[in-house]
C-alpha cells in the first residue's frame, strides 16, 4: 500500500547536510526525510484489534515541525519516537476488517481515531493517568508490545492515517453518528485538543479571554468559548486580517492583526486599560484580559501575553514552537499562571465526565457547531509536497485545515 513516512535516520543525515540553508521545498524533496512510498500492508496484531482504511486525515501542526525538522535538536521528547514510521494522527475512515474479539464495530463502521498510544494498545493494564482518562500523561510509552511512541504518526510498530490503510486497537476508535459527514468528523482530533486546553482554565461569566493565533486550533477554541460558555467576551489575536469576519462570524468581538507594540496598545484601548511603558522594549498593561489560550506558543505570542493579562490571570500554552528567549518579567509581577495542555482525555464539562471525542460528536450531532471554511485543501498521498507545502507557506496557500484523502472513494454509511 502507499504511505507516507519518516524517518529519523534520514532525518539525521539532512540536518547533518545543513538543509536549513535549502529552501522549504528541499525538505519535502527526495533530500528530506518523509517520503510516499509503497510498504507492507498492516495486520492484526492482536484480536482486538481492527483494519480501518483511512478516507480523510488532516496535518497538524507537530507534522509539519516534524516534515520541515523546526524542532529544537535538544526537544525531549525526541526520547518517546520510533523510527522509520507511517505519519498521520487525525484520521477518520471506514473498518474494513475486525478480530475476532472486537465487540463494538464491525465491517462498514466509519470511525473516529484516537491517536494516542497509552496502556490499552500495548496490552497493559491501565496505568494511573489511564485510569482517570488523562492518556497524554500515560506512564507506558515506553513499555508492552508495542515500540516506544506517543501516539499515530510516531511509533513503527503503529502505522498513521497518511495511508491506505492502518491497524488499531478497538479502544481507539469512536462511532461516527448518522447525518455527520466524514468531512467534519476529521477535526474530532484538534477540536478535542482545543476544548482541553480551554478546560485547563475554564473562564467564568463576564470575563474577557483571548485566542492566540486563528489556526484550526484557534478557529475551533474561539467556537468552544462561544458555544459551550455563554457571557464570556473573546478577543483573538491573528497576523491574517483576511480572518477577521470568519473569526467574528465563530464568535470573537474583535480580531487584532497588529504586532509588538502596536498590539499591546490596541489590546490596552479595547479594555480602557492605561499603557505601563518602561525604559526600552514594550509597554504592557495591569487590568488585562483574564484569560488566554495561546496556540502558537512562541516566545513572542508569550511576550505578549504576560504583558496584556491581569494580574493572576492564566495563560494556557497548546501550540507548539521552537523556544527562545523572552522577556518574562511581568510573568511573576502578576503572578500569572503558565499552564501546559497536551492533547485530550476524558474531560469535565458541565458536570459531565466524558471523553473530548464523544464531546464534539455529540455537538456535531446536534448541530450547535459549525465547521464550515475550516478545510481550504485536501490532496491525494502522492501530492504530498503539495499539500506540506500548503500548510508551511499558508500566507501564500490560505490554508486553514489540509487533509489527505488516502482513498478517493464514497463514503460507506
Amino acid at each position: 500500500m502507499r504511505a507516507i513516512t519518516f524517518d529519523i535516520r534520514l532525518a539525521r543525515i539532512a540536518a547533518a547536510k545543513a538543509m536549513g540553508a535549502l529552501s522549504p521545498r528541499a525538505y519535502v524533496s527526495g533530500l528530506g526525510p518523509t517520503r510516499c512510498e509503497r510498504v507492507s500492508d498492516p495486520v492484526l496484531p492482536g484480536d482486538d484489534w481492527l483494519i480501518v482504511e483511512p478516507r480523510l486525515a488532516g496535518i497538524c501542526g507537530s507534522d509539519v515541525m516534524q516534515v520541515f525538522l523546526e524542532a529544537a535538536a535538544d526537544n525531549p521528547l525526541s526520547a518517546v519516537v520510533s523510527s522509520p514510521h507511517v505519519m498521520g494522527h487525525e484520521v477518520v475512515g471506514v473498518v474494513v476488517e475486525a478480530g475476532k474479539a472486537a465487540r463494538r464495530f464491525a465491517r462498514g463502521d466509519r470511525v473516529v481515531v484516537s491517536p494516542w498510544l497509552p496502556c490499552a494498545p500495548r496490552g497493559l493494564p491501565p496505568c494511573e493517568a489511564c485510569q482517570k482518562g488523562r492518556y497524554p500523561l500515560c506512564a507506558s510509552f515506553f513499555e508492552g508490545k508495542l515500540a516506544k511512541g506517543m501516539h499515530l504518526g510516531n511509533c513503527r510498530d503503529v502505522g498513521g492515517g497518511f495511508a491506505e490503510a492502518m491497524a488499531l486497537h478497538e479502544s481507539m476508535l469512536f462511532a461516527i453518528p448518522d447525518g455527520v459527514d466524514l468531512a467534519s468528523a476529521v477535526l474530532a482530533d484538534p477540536f478535542a485538543v482545543a476544548l482541553h486546553a480551554v478546560l485547563r482554565a475554564p473562564p467564568e461569566r463576564g470575563e474577557t479571554v483571548l485566542v492566540y493565533g486563528c489556526g484550526s486550533l484557534g478557529l475551533l477554541a474561539i467556537q468552544i468559548l462561544a458555544v459551550l460558555f455563554p457571557g464570556v467576551t473573546v478577543l483573538a489575536v491573528d497576523h491574517k486580517p483576511r480572518l477577521r469576519d470568519y473569526v467574528t462570524k465563530l464568535g470573537a468581538v474583535r480580531l487584532f492583526t497588529s504586532r509588538g507594540r502596536d498590539l499591546v496598545g490596541e489590546v490596552a484601548e479595547h479594555l480602557g486599560a492605561p499603557l505601563r511603558k518602561p525604559f526600552r522594549g514594550l509597554p504592557w498593561i495591569q487590568a488585562g484580559v483574564d484569560k488566554i489560550y495561546d496556540t502558537v506558543g512562541s516566545s513572542g505570542s508569550l511576550e505578549i501575553g504576560v504583558r496584556i493579562v491581569r494580574p493572576r490571570a492564566s495563560i494556557v500554552v497548546v501550540g507548539v514552537s521552537q523556544p527562545r528567549r523572552f522577556e518574562w518579567t511581568p510573568l511573576y509581577f502578576k503572578e500569572v499562571a503558565l499552564l501546559g495542555s497536551n492533547a485530550y482525555g476524558i474531560e469535565s464539562l458541565a458536570g459531565t465526565e466524558k471523553h473530548a471525542i464523544d464531546i464534539f460528536l455529540e455537538l456535531l450531532r446536534d448541530q450547535r457547531i459549525a465547521l464550515d471554511g475550516l478545510v481550504t485543501h485536501r490532496y491525494p498521498l502522492e501530492k504530498f509536497a503539495e499539500a506540506f507545502m500548503a500548510v508551511y507557506d499558508k500566507r501564500k496557500s490560505g490554508a486553514i485545515k489540509v487533509l489527505f484523502e488516502p482513498h478517493s472513494l464514497p463514503e460507506v454509511r
